[in-house]
């Protein structure tokens, strides 16, 4: 710029800007590691800029008069304004100022004005020089301390909410020396001093600036630092939570992690149960952390998380109390009765003592829970197991078992003859005092384990059911399990295996009985009659059907036998009745799998023939079900009828279209008695508008009884035996006229065969 060349002010303006520009790398560097962070990016944007500017002001007196002097003053005002203007926002991300944008604004466009006027006017600079020194402007000091009155205005606002009166007053006395300095190089004459002033007006304010981001990034990164350390306690005491069953010793561990990361030793926690399984958690201390937010939320999250875990073990042991308890009686249930017996056989085995169980079934009860409904049938359950826990000694184990199925499990049994009394004593104390009901009885099955037998606790429990249903059956209603219980349970698995793999093979066939018109002796319709085609020979069913029966696998052979049914009647044209079990018309699904088994079939030709038994099991259940039935177009026979004792008396309300005379009345047909017997189903049949068709029918006299009595169809060996193929009419070569009743022998001389 003419004139010599200060170089002391030199160097010191490149020292102040090479100083300036390694705290823009410094900065720079850890923005390139987060770039997030945005105190760091603004402070690396305007330290480089300060740097640029004391790098310029450096340049300056090196260039030669001219034009290159006019470009380095415009270059110094464009980068001097830049620099104020860029403190603001740096100014902001340090002290957590007030927003700053209009403000920007506003400051970018008064200096954008000037930058302005120094181009085109004489009001800042007036492009000459004198002697080698730059001649000024009037306004050249006025256009520049004003937008530096606003930013230093929006200092004083921002350091003011610095919350550290350390870290406020020490930003406060370096922006005073920075804008002293500044404002003095404008104001000193020029010389050495006013040159240095210029070379080092913004150091203090940088350095205060960049400190307190230092210490700002320290006390973050300590921050940080605690914050992994505190999660890392809560990961320790989550994982805890799952290992440590007792609630209060996981707080125990809290109550030692809060102390450790807070230091505080003073720390005490506190768990409340509250209502619906609830915990509430606290840790108190004299301290008072409510203004160190990581601590609060801290002490927070281990309070929350102390509380889930007692409430998840509070839960837990909740479930284990419902797998293992019985929501009615409040007794063992089924679960807890298998381990339990496990665990006292093999405890028995270990101390050489016998081991009893006592299977206990209420007599009646499902008629009682039928008739009385569920209400009292499960008060007469919860009596039945609070009876038995006080027959028992304590020291022995009562569950139930399902349904109406209990079980007594008795350590160091004694003798048989001693069960078998208590088993007695069981069976008709059940006492019901306040109600006005009848006790029912129970009855009990007792099984007995010796140190000589292996450890089986299902085999136990199945031995002493055998017996419980032997004791039932027989109506002795106290039975011990002995050699011929145990030969007759081995027959039934091995029953239940062959009618498992009979049932998987389609070994079931039909038969079938012609049932006759007893006007012409035509045959008007068939009984279809299961035979079981078993791989050594036709089994009967007398052989196996009591058991289908009672194991319930009646079920899928008889929806086997309706699809041969129906095959049937496409066959011979002709009506067929099946037999339905009791065990079948109990089934909740029975009407919709007989709908699915005979699907678009004439269900006219559809005759479904019930026992008395199976009507006495659940009326209402039957009645439904048969109604639906009949809906269909299907016809309802009641099998065996005379043979129950609530038939004549309920005929009026059940669906029925079809009475069959049990072959014991056709069998008393020479007696005066079961004459009668037949007259009297025959006028009740008429009254009810019911058909009539006698089984058994094996000899003359009995079809010319059964005539004159007017049965309008018959059934049985004279008229037909049961066959696989077509049935076939009467061969009258085959029958002796001298031998047959005149009436009879009539008709079968009318009766012509098909």
């Amino acid at each position: 710029m003419g004139g010599a060349v200060d170089v002391v002010a030199v160097v010191a303006q490149c020292v102040t800007a090479g100083f300036i520009a390694g705290l823009s790398f410094q900065n720079w560097t850890g923005w390139r590691a987060d770039a997030a962070d945005r105190e760091r990016f603004w402070l690396m944007v305007w330290s480089a800029v300060l740097a640029l500017l004391f790098l310029v002001n450096a340049v300056l007196p090196l260039l030669p008069a001219g034009s290159a002097t006019e470009v380095g003053l415009f270059a110094r005002s464009m980068v001097l304004a830049g620099s104020i203007l860029l403190s603001v926002p740096a100014l902001k991300v340090v002290t957590r100022g007030p927003t700053s944008r209009w403000l920007v604004l506003v400051v970018g466009g008064m200096f954008l004005t000037r930058e302005v006027l120094w181009l085109t006017t004489d009001l800042l600079y007036t492009h000459r020089s004198v002697d080698g020194v730059p001649q000024y402007g009037p306004l050249l000091t006025t256009t520049f301390m004003v937008p530096l009155a606003v930013v230093a205005g929006y200092a004083v606002i921002s350091i003011r909410r610095i919350p550290s009166r350390l870290t406020r007053r020490g930003l406060q006395l370096a922006g005073a020396l920075s804008t002293i300095a500044l404002v003095a190089g404008y104001f000193v004459p020029g010389g050495r001093f006013a040159e240095l002033l210029t070379s080092v007006w913004a150091l203090p304010l940088v350095a205060a600036i960049q400190a307190v981001g230092v210490l700002r990034q320290r006390a973050a990164e300590r921050r940080v630092r605690r914050q992994h350390r505190m999660r890392d306690e809560l990961a320790a005491l989550g994982n805890a939570a799952w290992f440590t069953k007792d609630p209060y010793a996981l707080l125990a561990l809290a109550e030692k992690s809060a102390r450790e990361q807070l230091r505080d030793p003073q720390i005490v926690g506190y768990l409340r149960p509250l209502s619906r399984g609830r915990f509430s958690t606290t840790l108190d201390s004299p301290t008072d952390h409510l203004g160190d937010d990581l601590a609060r939320d801290f002490l927070d999250d281990l309070c929350r998380l102390v509380s889930v875990a007692a409430e998840r073990s509070r839960l837990a042991e909740e479930l284990r109390g419902a797998a293992f308890t019985d929501s009615l009686t409040g007794l063992p249930n089924r679960h807890a009765l298998e381990r339990h017996l496990g665990q006292t056989l093999e405890r028995a085995r270990d101390q050489g003592t016998r081991l009893a169980v006592l299977y206990c079934d209420i007599d009646g009860f499902k008629l009682e829970n039928d008739q009385r409904g569920h209400t009292w049938g499960d008060e007469l359950l919860r009596r039945t197991g609070a009876y038995l826990t006080e027959t028992i000694d304590e020291r022995h184990f009562v569950a139930r078992f399902g349904g109406d199925e209990f079980v007594v499990v008795l350590e160091d049994a004694p003798q048989g003859r001693d069960l078998v009394a208590l088993g007695r004593r069981i069976r008709g104390g059940l006492d019901l005092t306040g109600t006005d009901q009848i006790a029912p009885l129970l009855s009990v099955g007792v099984a007995v384990w010796s140190p000589d037998e292996i450890v089986d606790p299902e085999r136990l429990l199945r031995e002493a059911d055998t017996a419980m249903f032997e004791a039932k059956r027989s109506k002795l209603g106290v039975v011990e399990f002995d050699d011929a219980l145990r030969a007759k349970m081995l027959a039934e698995q091995n029953l239940r295996r062959e009618l498992d793999a009979a049932i998987a093979n389609h070994e079931f066939r039909l038969h079938f009985q012609p049932i006759v018109d007893a006007e012409t002796l035509t045959i008007v319709g068939l009984e279809a009659l299961v035979r079981w085609q078993h791989p050594a020979g036709t089994r009967m069913p007398g052989d196996w059907l009591p058991y289908a029966e009672e194991s319930g696998l009646i079920v899928p052979i008889g929806r086997q036998l309706v699809l041969q049914a129906h095959a049937a009647v496409e066959r011979f044209r002709l009506p067929v009745a099946v037999n339905v079990a009791a065990r079948q018309l109990a089934e909740p699904g029975f009407v919709e799998q007989l709908r699915q088994d005979w699907g678009d079939g004439d269900w006219n030709k559809l005759t479904l023939e019930i026992t008395e038994s199976a009507l006495l099991q659940d009326l209402a259940h039957v009645i439904d079900s048969l109604s639906q039935l009949r809906a269909l177009g299907a016809r309802i026979a009641i099998d065996d009828f005379g043979t129950g004792y609530s038939s004549f008396a309920r005929l009026a309300t059940l669906p029925v279209d079809v009475l069959k005379i049990d072959r014991a009345f056709v069998r008393d047909l020479s007696a005066l008695g079961g004459v009668a017997v037949v007259r009297a189903i025959v006028s009740l049949a008429e009254a009810f508008e019911l058909d009539i068709v006698a089984e058994g029918v094996e000899r003359l006299d009995q079809l010319q009884a059964l005539t004159e009595l007017g049965v309008p169809k018959l059934q049985g060996y004279l008229l037909g035996r049961p066959g696989a193929d077509a049935p076939r009419e009467i061969d009258l070569a085959t029958v002796s006229a001298g031998n047959v009743p005149p009436l009879a022998a009539s008709r079968l001389t009318r009766a012509a065969p098909v």
